[in-house]
């Protein structure tokens, strides 16, 4: 009976299985008891997104443009290219040397805090190029010292084109052509000085096809449309010559179509990563920061 009890009593103590504490005390990221409830969302608010970190960026350069405006110690005026400008800068702050530089403007950089303008001049025959960035604690000075003349308003604004001389002709188009009877296509009448756009599809449309023509025979594929085993008819070539300018027509179609989806594609991707903010929001990114984050220590003052 004692070896039975002491049977018993070790099954006993094998079914009664105590679940571990142990992976409680691990406070690290990768124990899951702990790394799903952390970062606290109530302490770090939303997450940081490319939109909340480009806007705290922007915010930056703002109070940091705002902040160099305050302590210039000159107004700044307004540069424009083919002025004549003078920069009076510090070459070193400890030893108190500063340098002027004039020249002319070649290049306006309006990119918020990075702003800068280029002026160029030419010493013993050599030319010399210096970026001056518009919002640096090294400028002492700068003075237009000759701004460029304003261009004249013209009486008339419209651009001058070939049809200048037949602006105001009335009823000019086609009085001096073939008349009202159009036996070919070239005798459409055209306006005088300006070359129509109807020749000028046409000769597009004759280097594609022969453009077409050339490629078929280089690859040696058969002619573009087969006319059939028999002898050439007049009718037949009419009806060929008919069915190749309609063909053309829509690949001239397709071809457009693909040079604008280029374009527009070529459009979108120069206008990806522009934004537009249109006013100081009360509550910056920078506000909403925590307190432990590591910008909130290095804030421009």
């Amino acid at each position: 009976p004692l070896c039975g009890g002491l049977v018993v009593s070790r099954r006993m103590l094998r079914e009664r299985a105590r679940p571990a504490t142990a992976s409680k005390n691990i406070f690290t990221l990768e124990n899951p008891v702990y790394g799903k409830s952390w970062p606290p969302l109530e302490e770090i608010g939303d997450p940081i997104t490319p939109v909340k970190c480009r806007d705290i960026m922007h915010h930056l350069k703002v109070m940091e443009i705002d902040r160099m405006r305050r302590h210039r110690p000159f107004p700044m005026p307004i540069i424009r290219p083919g002025d004549l400008v003078e920069v009076k800068y510090e070459l070193s702050r400890s030893q108190q040397t500063f340098a002027v530089f004039q020249g002319f403007c070649v290049e306006v950089r309006n990119k918020w805090l990075n702003s800068a303008f280029v002026l160029k001049n030419t010493y013993d025959g050599v030319g010399v190029e210096q970026l001056i960035p518009r919002y640096s604690p090294r400028l002492l000075n700068v003075m237009v010292v000759r701004p460029l003349e304003p261009k004249v308003k013209r009486i008339d604004p419209r651009p001058m084109n070939r049809s200048h001389r037949y602006m105001w002709h009335n009823y000019k188009r086609g009085k001096y052509s073939k008349g009202r009877r159009f036996l070919w296509r070239f005798h459409t009448p055209q306006r005088p000085g300006i070359l129509s756009l109807e020749p000028r599809i046409r000769r597009e449309l004759a280097q594609l096809r022969l453009r077409y023509q050339m490629q078929r025979a280089e690859a040696r594929l058969p002619p573009y449309i087969f006319p059939g085993p028999y002898h050439l008819t007049r009718r037949q070539t009419r009806e060929i010559k008919a069915e190749r300018y309609r063909r053309m027509l829509i690949y001239a179609w397709d071809e457009r179509q693909i040079r604008e989806q280029k374009k527009r594609r070529l459009h979108d991707k120069h206008r990806w990563g522009k934004y537009t903010i249109d006013k100081e929001p009360k509550t910056t990114a920078l506000t909403d920061l925590p307190s432990y984050h590591p910008l909130m220590d290095n804030l421009p003052k």
